[in-house]
C-alpha cells in the first residue's frame, strides 16, 4: 500500500517519499512519482485528466485518491475518498449515495477527523455540505456536491 504524508501548512503531498508536483498532465505523467506508481500498476487514468491511485494509507485510514492535474484553467486537485466510510460503501447504490443525511453526517465526521489528524484548527468556512480551511497555497475542504454526489476531502492548489 502507498503511504501519503501531507503538510497542510505548505501544501506539500508526499507519496512513498516522492513529492507530488503541482503541474499539468504532461508534467505529472513525466514525474518520478508517476513512473514509480506506474511501475507498481498503482496509478490508472480513468478519464481525460483524471488519475486514480488506490489504495493509499493516510493518517491511519485507507483512501482512494483521484488526481486532476492543471487543465483548461482548472487548478490542480487531489480528491480523497475514505474507503471505510458509509459514503464509499454506497457508491454502487444511487439511492444510498444521494442520501443527504448520510452525506451531511459524513462531512461532519470526516472533517472532525481531518482537523484532528492534521491539527488544522478552526475552519475558515463552515456549511452543512462543506467545511473548508484556506491557506496561502490553496485550500482543503471536506464536502459533497448535489449533481454527481461526489464527496470526500478535496485539496486544491491555487493556479500557477
Amino acid at each position: 500500500m502507498i503511504n501519503l504524508n501531507f503538510n497542510a501548512k505548505t501544501g506539500k503531498l508526499i507519496f512513498d517519499g516522492l513529492t507530488l508536483e503541482i503541474d499539468t498532465e504532461e508534467g505529472f505523467c513525466n514525474s518520478k512519482l508517476y513512473h514509480k506508481l506506474n511501475t507498481f500498476n498503482a496509478v490508472k487514468k480513468y478519464m481525460p485528466y483524471h488519475y486514480l491511485i488506490d489504495p493509499v494509507f493516510f493518517c491511519d485510514k485507507e483512501f482512494e485518491i483521484n488526481i486532476r492535474p492543471i487543465c483548461f484553467g482548472f487548478p490542480f486537485m487531489v480528491h480523497l475518498v475514505d474507503k471505510d466510510s458509509e459514503y464509499y460503501k454506497s457508491l454502487k447504490d444511487w439511492d444510498a449515495r444521494t442520501n443527504i443525511n448520510m452525506l451531511n453526517n459524513s462531512v461532519k465526521s470526516l472533517s472532525d477527523w481531518l482537523s484532528l489528524s492534521l491539527n488544522l484548527g478552526a475552519p475558515d468556512i463552515t456549511k452543512t455540505e462543506m467545511i473548508r480551511w484556506d491557506y496561502e497555497w490553496g485550500r482543503i475542504s471536506v464536502s459533497y456536491e448535489t449533481k454527481s454526489f461526489n464527496h470526500g476531502i478535496h485539496i486544491v492548489w491555487n493556479s500557477i
